[in-house]
């Protein structure tokens, strides 16, 4: 894990409950949900999943404490490679959270949002509407 200190993560997408994402990966009983939370910034639909960039909205998401020994998973889905952060299309970033306002692991969209879809509600579980992961996604 990046940084000395340990955070929580806010997961706004496929990793929140309903998401599917924790479900596949296989790592349920091992997170700790801690409730809900708003993350600054405007989330888009990139094909079947989200990404979250800056901006002046705010992003329903779900914080959990994710033991240390998940983090390499955790990332691996995100497609975030701490020691190639360039090529990643995502990056995971410590931000400060509006609500609860505590610092959190959050993973920001590096990719280009033009064909995406904004989400003015910032909610992914709206937007997706219980619709699965697809099959091919892997973890």
């Amino acid at each position: 894990m990046t940084g000395d200190h340990r955070l929580p993560f806010a997961f706004y997408g496929t990793l929140r409950p309903g998401g599917g994402a924790l479900e596949r990966l296989g790592i349920t009983r091992r997170v700790t949900h801690l409730g809900p939370c708003l993350i600054g910034g405007d989330l888009y639909a990139v094909t079947w999943h989200p990404g979250l960039v800056a901006g002046a909205g705010e992003v329903r998401g779900d914080l959990f404490d994710v033991p240390a020994d998940l983090v390499a998973t955790l990332d691996g889905f995100e497609g975030y490679r701490p020691d190639d952060p360039a090529t990643s299309p995502y990056l995971r970033v410590a931000r400060w959270l509006l609500e609860p306002a505590v610092e959190a692991w959050v993973y920001l969209w590096r990719g280009p949002t033009a064909d995406g879809v904004l989400l003015p509600g910032g909610d992914w579980l709206d937007h997706a509407g219980g619709r699965p992961l697809p099959a091919d996604v892997e973890v």
